[in-house]
């Protein structure tokens, strides 16, 4: 027997992994040599009895980290919807390198899971109505997401005006009769509150003109008890 012939690699087991879902055990000349994803095990088509070279290997590792990274960033964005800077920034602080992250990246945008644009439109909606926030603030919040200001500036334009009033409105009037005091105090308490909430100077002059020209709890209880009586 020749050295050429000592130095053939058979794979001699592919053994399901217990604990890991999907993944399996490849043993070589009767010797563990490492572990793969099932979509790996099938792509290179490991099977008992088949050869293998380093080359082959070296392309099964690689593929293999790409996977990996493709998979836990499925979960990542399973959880809830990211951006993709997002999503590349906690790929990195799982352990992955640049060229695999970029990779992960591309396989996800090109199978539409990954969408800054739908991202940003849907953040917006979901702050202006849900969460009751102003525009700056949720400006602010895409583009510490790595939003493109393309993409931020469409997501600003299609803000309804009317929701964001009655977003703000909703929060203010509850503010509005949480605080205590002269009428200027509590406009001035009530218009900071609105500001740190991301609205404009317009729109919390709009929401304050109304909201302290409402009859208050107060002053229907007066009244009903005058009339009443």
């Amino acid at each position: 027997m020749n050295t050429e012939e000592q130095t053939i690699a058979i794979i001699t087991l592919v053994e399901k992994q217990k604990r890991g879902r999907h993944r399996y055990n490849i043993f070589i000349n009767e010797e563990y040599a490492f572990s793969v994803h099932e979509d790996i095990l099938i792509k290179h088509r490991l099977n008992k009895g088949e050869t293998i070279d380093h080359q082959v290997i070296e392309k099964i590792t690689i593929d293999e980290e790409r996977n990996s990274a493709y998979l836990k960033a499925i979960r990542i964005i399973g959880r809830r919807p990211h951006s993709a800077i997002e999503v590349k920034r906690k790929l990195k602080e799982a352990g992955y390198e640049a060229p695999v992250i970029d990779w992960a990246c591309e396989k996800l945008i090109e199978h539409k899971y990954l969408n800054d644009e739908e991202f940003a439109q849907m953040w917006t909606d979901s702050r202006i109505i849900s969460q009751k926030k102003g525009r700056n603030l949720v400006r602010q919040e895409l583009q510490q997401k790595g939003i493109h200001k393309e993409l931020v500036k469409n997501a600003m334009d299609t803000i309804n005006s009317d929701d964001e009033f009655a977003g703000a409105m909703k929060i203010a009037q509850t503010k509005w009769k949480q605080t205590s005091g002269k009428m200027i105090d509590r406009k001035r308490k009530t218009g900071a509150f609105l500001m740190r909430r991301g609205y404009t100077g317009s729109m919390v002059s709009k929401v304050l003109a109304q909201v302290s020209s409402e009859p208050n709890e107060e002053e229907f209880e007066v009244f009903d008890d005058s009339f009443d009586s």
